[in-house]
């Protein structure tokens, strides 16, 4: 496992229990933010052992009737190959995607703590050797400058699906995880692994 900053964005707190499911493939055709509810691919073509985004259309979402199949959130370990071809003064917390085409992994496991961060679009100071722009990545609906910015302890979060984010829900059947700690001034919350 990689460090507690994983990246700017996903990361782990605790690995009690933790299920890691491996060898399955990212889409050579998208990217998948790491933290990302992910499930196989049941259309894949290409490779049985492919992966997509958690779609909208079967259980495992926002108005889903269950979680069924290997369903988890989205983990790669960046490694120093990653940088080749990166803008100077790139961190490895600044990879927040699985590369297209690799292998990944899945995971889960009831008491896998993990911590998500909402960040806003930023531009460096000119002159550092950092990307020139960072995009916005919402991870949690609701959480800090997303929405009402009201994400609090015990609030249950599913995948959205149409958003692309973990948001929340009050039907248990849905819920990936359970919200232990929430700092919306921070944009940043904890939530702990319910399957």
């Amino acid at each position: 496992m990689g460090s507690s900053t994983t990246t700017r964005n996903f990361g782990m707190r605790r690995f009690t229990n933790i299920v890691r499911e491996g060898r399955f493939r990212a889409p050579a055709a998208a990217d998948l933010v790491l933290g990302t509810g992910v499930e196989l691919d049941p259309n894949s073509t290409t490779d049985p052992q492919e992966i997509r985004q958690i779609d909208g259309a079967g259980p495992n979402d926002l108005g889903g009737a269950g979680i069924l199949g290997l369903v988890g959130l989205l983990w790669y370990e960046h490694d120093s190959q990653t940088y080749v071809g990166a803008p100077a003064g790139s961190l490895v917390q600044d990879f927040n995607t699985a590369p297209r085409g690799r292998m990944v992994q899945i995971i889960r496991g009831p008491g896998v703590k993990v911590w998500f961060r909402n960040t806003e679009a930023d531009t460096p100071e000119a002159g550092l050797n950092f990307p020139a722009t960072r995009v916005e990545q919402v991870m949690v609906a609701a959480l800090g400058f997303d929405g009402a910015g009201d994400l609090a302890p015990d609030n249950l979060l599913a995948w959205d699906a149409v958003a692309g984010n973990w948001a929340e829900t009050a039907v248990l059947a849905e819920a990936f995880m359970r919200v232990t700690y929430a700092d919306n001034a921070l944009n940043t919350c904890d939530a702990e692994l319910l399957l």
